[in-house]
């Protein structure tokens, strides 16, 4: 019977057992994570959403506001300090994670649970995903609980009060992950999915336990719509441009087959680097003969159900792919039910394969943790994702001097300006006062400093400003612009943010005196 987690007579299983060495395996890679939280240095798009921890709203431009309440609790308990930006992730990376191979242990038993919790913790994705505070972190926990109470729910009889209130969790589970990211609305469609194609779920969509479910994940979704109204939809606009607009460059049919292609590949080379190749291909596997099964109405009709998550949210974004590049941890809550999938069919896959898919996961995630704290690999700084994280400190540094050179000299108030988010949320998060820092965003891709108060609704004539930006042409365009405004402009050199030896960027500074009051009003 369904719900009713197997024995292995054959291997004398002891699911007890297994299960408490799942959840150790669990709690041991979240205790990794969380010493890794304190250890390195945020990302900028981790200070990004950090500031909007410290400003509260229903919604914010990039993503619903769920990212910003997670770090706003950790900063509650340890300050504005990495651990305190990141703690909330990694407590909820526990939380998605136990919801999982608690599933995986209801569909297969505890050594089931513990192939699964394995791969978890091999896994590059979760070892960065659930490590960093980015909105994938309460989108996963979430979308694992909304997934465990949904294939309670489908293991009742249909229409009873059990299978409702299943739906009810589920529902609640999915609107706090469409509070977290908008790709939780894949979850309903992978669901609805997966009953379409099992003759023995689809009358499951007449029944009223989904449709609650639904409704109630979109009342508790209601203040980003609320949110989206009364600003113009701009969330909306920018997520359906960021992840389905076409690619402008490419303007002949035999370039867009050609740029569509590479991007599927791209796809697909990012997907095998985050989960690594084998397991990938296992996962993969698993996937497909959950899906067959279901077709034939055949075996556990549970798996169709994760089998038909899996393929939506992978599908989608492959689809997307053919249009605009596809960011490697978009399909991420493809593998809350693959995991569950391969470790309730780790049985029926090549025990060698699994092993070694396990150990090439384990050192991944060895690699990628001892490159994080030392530059091991011969790798441009320029080019290396985990240098992005360095130099800030050092850049903060400069530009608070610039600051107190002006003070000195007589400037009423003196406020600070990049031109991209991240600058401004790197400096905003390392100035010792942590102070509100403007984003220009002039030839950028628009963000939630376009929505805040920006330098003209804040300052007053007099004021004085401290520029900076990466040092190109564009930037000594900008300050071109900006001299009009201001009494003076002095060019106060260049800076570097580095990690190690390597230089990860060039910077300029400039000083900006006595605002005139005139808007800022950089030329396109």
């Amino acid at each position: 019977m369904e719900g009713e987690r197997p024995t292995d007579p054959v291997l004398g299983e002891d699911d007890d057992r297994y299960w408490r060495l799942a959840l150790a395996v669990v709690l041991t890679a979240t205790l990794v994570r969380l010493v890794f939280a304190g250890l390195l240095p945020l990302f900028p798009d981790e200070t990004y959403y950090w500031e909007w921890s410290r400003r509260p709203a229903p919604s914010y431009y990039d993503h619903p506001p769920g990212i910003a309440a997670v770090i706003a609790f950790g900063t509650a308990l340890f300050g504005d300090t990495r651990m305190g930006v990141r703690f909330g992730a990694v407590l909820l990376g526990l939380v998605g994670s136990v919801a999982g191979i608690a599933l995986t242990r209801r569909l297969g038993g505890g050594k089931s649970a513990l192939v699964a919790a394995l791969a978890l913790a091999v896994m590059p994705l979760a070892a960065a995903g659930l490590l960093l505070a980015t909105p994938d972190a309460p989108l996963l926990a979430a979308l694992a609980v909304a997934t465990w109470a949904l294939i309670r729910a489908v293991e009742k009889e249909p229409g009873t009060m059990a299978d409702i209130g299943w739906w009810c969790v589920t529902g609640l589970a999915l609107g706090a992950a469409m509070l977290s990211k908008y790709t939780a609305v894949l979850l309903p469609a992978g669901v609805a999915l997966g009953f379409a194609l099992d003759p023995r779920l689809r009358r499951r969509l007449l029944t009223p336990g989904p449709w609650i479910g639904v409704g109630l994940g979109l009342a508790a979704f209601s203040p980003v719509i609320m949110w989206n109204a009364q600003m113009g939809w701009p969330s909306f606009a920018f997520q359906l441009e960021h992840g389905f607009g076409g690619a402008a460059s490419e303007a002949g049919l035999v370039s867009r087959l050609l740029g569509g292609l590479n991007r599927e590949f791209d796809y697909l080379g990012g997907q095998l680097g985050l989960v690594s190749p084998i397991l990938f291909v296992l996962i993969a596997v698993v996937v497909g003969r959950a899906l067959r099964n279901g077709l034939r109405g055949e075996g556990d009709s549970r798996g169709t159900v994760l089998g038909g998550i899996a393929l939506a949210v992978f599908g989608t974004f492959a689809l997307s792919a053919l249009r605009r590049h596809v960011e490697p941890n978009w399909p991420a809550p493809a593998y809350v039910a693959g995991v569950v999938l391969l470790g309730a069919g780790w049985k029926s896959a090549s025990g060698r394969w699994l092993r070694w898919g396990l150990w090439l996961g384990a050192v991944l995630v060895v690699g990628i943790y001892i490159q994080a704290l030392v530059p091991a690999l011969p790798i441009d700084a320029r080019r290396d994702p985990i240098a992005q994280a360095h130099g800030w400190d050092s850049l903060a540094l400069v530009t608070n001097d610039a600051r107190a050179e002006l003070r000195s000299a007589g400037c009423p108030a003196v406020w600070v300006a990049t031109n991209r988010y991240q600058e401004a949320s790197e400096l905003g998060f390392h100035l010792p006062d942590r102070p509100a820092v403007f984003s220009l965003n002039v030839r950028r891709r628009s963000n939630q400093y376009a929505i805040w108060p920006g330098f003209e609704e804040t300052a007053t004539a007099g004021d004085c400003l401290v520029f900076v930006d990466i040092d190109d042409g564009w930037a000594r365009q900008i300050v071109r612009d900006l001299e009009g405004r201001f009494s003076s402009t002095v060019e106060i050199g260049p800076t570097q943010r580095r990690r190690g030896r390597g230089v990860t960027a060039d910077y300029r500074l400039w000083a900006f005196t006595d605002w005139t009051g005139e808007p800022l009003t950089p030329g396109p």
